[in-house]
């Protein structure tokens, strides 16, 4: 990741050219709750859960430099 936290609704740019929304992070037990259910997620602890268009629900489990913030969503 860049020096930016990603945070719950940011809008990021993947690799591969493939855009997403954060609609998951995993430590602190945020969703958005139209876009994802955490109960079938329940046994996962860290990381944060990518929707995006191109390729679906994408799990990134730690950092990962392939994760850019575009736009921070205030309002989730």
């Amino acid at each position: 990741m860049n020096n930016d936290e990603i945070m719950l609704g940011d809008q990021v740019s993947l690799s591969g050219g493939m855009r997403g929304v954060v609609v998951c992070c995993f430590e602190n037990r945020l969703f958005v709750p139209a876009e994802f259910k955490m109960e079938d997620w329940k046994d996962y602890t860290e990381g944060v859960m990518v929707k995006s268009p191109q390729a679906g629900l994408i799990y990134y489990p730690h950092q990962s430099v392939d994760i850019v913030l575009i736009n921070r969503e205030l309002d989730v």
